[in-house]
């Protein structure tokens, strides 16, 4: 099974057979250690194949409320998470490396008490899931896209499947967009999908040149999605037409966000692009550094992280045409930034390679609220 890392370089060469390359995200790359934060809960995937929840006090105090799977359970360990737990209701929900979902009661960790997990693959060989969990309201459904090419569904509650996977013809590292009971996401057999989520059955799709691994931003009446063809789509919601593209100098990777009325795009050329809901350019700014995580807004201004472990607020403001756009650019310890972003408030929780998460409060600068070490519990406060 290929490392991301040599995933990444295979695509850089031969991107347009990136297809070719891909495979099971192995044995040496165990995940991207994502919190999810819900209240004064912290749930981490963490890169030791477990789910951990940290109770925050607020004022840098952490306490470990329980770990998945627990000390002498009978339960392998998960292999890792690459992307953000979702929490709904009372349950949170993993998508983990070993192939399976994890619905964890999010009390106790237990996978009784309301919990559940189900395995993704259509062969026999589980496939890890790389793309994160969805919920979608409408139909009270969990959307598990998967590395074998698949869209599975289940009922939220009881874990039963909603219907039959949706199969694609590609790995799927894009996780479910949903917006008013339709799935949006993207594939590395290069489409942008559109699917009815009572039914699981195709709206539509639209052919890129690159593989599409982001989550898409449903936003004005569209779809905007990032290729590894380096454009930026920005596709009818209603049929999968094209209302206009952007290119950048490479590929788009991690997903775009908006603020209502500007939609930042980040790049692996090391640049944000900010458009306007044309496709205009408006600015952009380059970081210096390949940005693999989507990045997030505070009050305060847009969070990005370089892939190099920098964490960088710039100020969004558009009549700020020429004047200095960053506001801080600090280091956080040592590893590399991959996992999403996550953001409460005025503060942003950042998963890093090196089995660390870090609480940064972003107000008239940046503050590291508490750092914490997966598995060797404190760590610095840079």
């Amino acid at each position: 099974m290929l490392n991301l890392r040599l995933l990444v370089l295979c695509a850089l060469v031969l991107l347009p057979l990136l297809a070719a390359c891909t495979g099971n995200i192995g044995s040496d790359d165990t995940g991207w250690n994502p919190p999810a934060v819900s209240g004064d809960m912290v749930y981490i995937g963490t890169k030791d194949g477990e789910v951990k929840a940290i109770v925050d006090s607020g004022g840098g105090g952490l306490r470990e409320s329980w770990t998945f799977p627990s000390a002498g359970a009978n339960q392998n360990d998960i292999g890792g998470v690459y992307n953000t737990p979702l929490v709904v209701g009372d349950l949170v929900y993993v998508s983990a490396a070993d192939g399976f979902l994890y619905a964890l009661n999010k009390n106790t960790g237990s996978l009784l008490d309301g919990g559940w997990r189900s395995s993704q693959g259509l062969t026999a060989e589980i496939s890890p899931l790389i793309a994160g969990p969805s919920y979608d309201p409408t139909n009270e459904i969990i959307l598990a896209p998967s590395e074998d090419g698949s869209v599975y569904a289940y009922n939220a509650k009881s874990g039963d499947e909603a219907w039959k996977p949706f199969v694609t013809g590609g790995s799927i590292w894009s996780t479910v967009a949903v917006d008013n009971g339709i799935g949006y996401f993207g594939s590395h057999d290069r489409k942008i999908y559109a699917i009815t989520l009572n039914d699981g059955k195709k709206l539509w799709q639209y052919v890129t040149g690159g593989v599409v691994a982001g989550k898409p931003l449903v936003f004005d009446g569209k779809v905007i999605a990032g290729s590894f063809d380096k454009k930026l789509y920005a596709l009818s919601a209603v049929d999968g037409s094209v209302v206009w593209t952007f290119e950048a100098d490479k590929w788009f990777w991690a997903g775009a966000v908006t603020d209502g009325r500007t939609i930042f795009a980040p790049n692996m050329d090391g640049n944000i692009y900010a458009l306007d809901k044309n496709g205009a350019l408006l600015w952009k700014q380059n970081i210096g550094e390949s940005i693999v995580s989507p990045p997030v807004l505070v009050p305060a201004g847009l969070v990005v992280a370089a892939e190099d472990g920098r964490l960088i607020l710039l100020d969004t403001a558009p009549q700020n045409l020429g004047l200095q756009r960053e506001l801080f650019n600090t280091k956080l310890g040592d590893a590399d930034i991959k996992a999403p972003l996550v953001v409460q408030g005025d503060s942003v929780y950042v998963g890093s390679q090196d089995r660390t998460v870090r609480r940064v409060r972003i107000e008239g600068g940046q503050r590291v609220v508490w750092c914490l070490h997966t598995r060797n519990g404190s760590c610095d406060n840079r």
